[in-house]
């Protein structure tokens, strides 16, 4: 009897990991070593660099969580920038890390940045001084997108391109009752979503990232109550829309990407504050604020070809003067 095998057991046999396997399961231990930064204040700054293998650019991307979320919440997010190619940081220190650990910030900003968001500017620009990054590109998640654009102020030559993802700070006027209605508003049409799908794939994948999300957020909430809370008046009361401006001016590409049943920070507010002198790039997309994590395969596969996008801009450009 002759048994033909097909070629892909033929390399790798019964039992053995194809190298694209392999490859994931390399990316993933990388994520569950993250080095670690003792800071004088107490505590330590967990730095998660995820290099893969074949690099489609040199520069790398740093994924920025937004209020409430750690690390392990954008996880799938994180692994599958990594995936594409990409160099990919992520800095896991709940609150972020006192100014003084970065001195010169504290004179810079001159009080125009609530501490609640220095902290977190602190802890990005201590993460690149740590591991020897001159630039880099930042995703950023809700508030992460406050804290990415006042580093980028602040140290503008260490930024390229910014996507920007259900941002806060594009809204206008806002009040914080108003984000805490609208926040309740979303979380119950995206639990209303997520359980009518419950019994599908997609939909249990939702769930158990909810679920996650969640845990996230106690996590927060319970190392500083204070800080936590108080975080939600500092976004309420923060805009970015004309710094984005700025950012333009002095050579940055910018890129929104925004759910059009956002109720944190709604679709028509935010378009309505965007002007093409701010931005690059605007992906309008469905779903809810936090689609990014519930939904991570499709959404970072938008991510990366909006970061492809701003680079290609900026090649085009630098070859045209």
């Amino acid at each position: 009897i002759t048994f033909f095998m097909p070629k892909s057991f033929e390399t790798y046999g019964f039992g053995k990991e194809s190298p694209e396997s392999v490859g994931k399961e390399n990316l993933r231990r990388q994520l569950e070593r993250p080095s670690t930064v003792d800071l004088y204040e107490g505590g330590v700054m967990n730095i998660v660099d995820i290099k893969p293998e074949k690099m489609k650019t040199e520069t790398p991307a740093v994924w920025l969580q937004g209020w409430g979320a750690t690390v392990e919440v954008h996880e799938d997010n994180i692994l599958q920038l990594a995936e594409k190619g990409r160099r990919t940081l992520a800095v896991d220190v709940l609150h972020g890390i006192a100014s003084e650990n970065i001195p010169e910030l504290a004179t810079k900003q001159g009080g125009k940045i609530h501490d609640i968001e220095l902290r977190k500017v602190t802890a990005l620009l201590k993460a690149l001084d740590e591991k020897d990054i001159d630039q880099t590109d930042i995703v950023a998640h809700s508030e992460g997108a406050i804290y990415a654009v006042f580093a980028a102020l602040l140290r503008p030559e260490r930024f390229r391109n910014l996507v920007l993802v259900d941002p806060a700070g594009m809204v206008g006027e806002n009040t914080e009752s108003r984000l805490v209605k609208g926040a309740v508003l979303d979380l119950c049409l995206q639990t209303a979503r997520i359980y009518k799908k419950l019994l599908t794939k997609e939909g249990s994948e939702a769930f158990r990232q909810s679920n996650t999300a969640t845990k996230a957020l106690a996590q927060v909430f319970t190392s500083s109550p204070r800080n936590t809370v108080k975080s939600v008046g500092v976004i309420a009361e923060t805009q970015i829309d004309e710094l984005l401006t700025t950012l333009k001016e002095l050579g940055l590409k910018i890129s929104i990407i925004h759910g059009v049943d956002d109720n944190f920070f709604p679709m028509e507010r935010v378009q309505k504050q965007t002007t093409k002198e701010m931005v690059d790039g605007f992906y309008s997309v469905k779903g809810t604020h936090n689609e990014l994590y519930l939904h991570p395969e499709k959404y970072t596969a938008l991510v990366d070809n909006a970061l492809d996008a701003l680079e290609a801009l900026r090649k085009k450009e630098a070859s045209s003067s």
